[in-house]
């Protein structure tokens, strides 16, 4: 069983994982990338699965956000800092730099924005304890 607070912060774990790895890990380029990148998309998933479950706004709940689906849509943020930080390991040139930085600030908006205009179940979330 993982304790609370461990549980709560899992997908932040995930994400600064993946972000490491993208960064720090040397050798097989296109290996790390790929790596990191799936944990950033897990993350993403974890929050987005999370987020969804205790939403409390729940007319806005599960409807399409316009001509994106319904994953695409949530995913966004975590998109916009996956390419972020994809384009700062495997620039070129570091003319594409300032567009890397625009991203991650993109992604970071929207994340912040997201989570801050859901209403979401006050409660301890530990009591939803994760055998493992």
């Amino acid at each position: 069983m993982l304790p609370g607070k461990l549980y709560e912060f899992l997908p932040y774990l995930y994400a600064i994982a993946g972000a490491m790895t993208v960064f720090i890990m040397p050798g097989h380029p296109v290996l790390t990338s790929f790596s990191g990148a799936v944990l950033i998309v897990t993350a993403g998933l974890v929050w987005v699965l999370r987020s969804e479950h205790r939403r409390m706004d729940t007319g806005i709940r599960g409807r399409s956000a316009g001509p994106l689906p319904f994953w695409c849509y949530e995913l966004l943020p975590f998109t916009y800092i996956l390419a972020a930080l994809l384009l700062f390991v495997w620039a070129s040139t570091p003319l594409l730099y300032p567009s890397a930085v625009i991203f991650l600030i993109i992604g970071h908006q929207l994340w912040f924005l997201r989570s801050s205009q859901r209403k979401h179940r006050k409660g301890n979330y530990a009591q939803t304890q994760v055998h493992g």
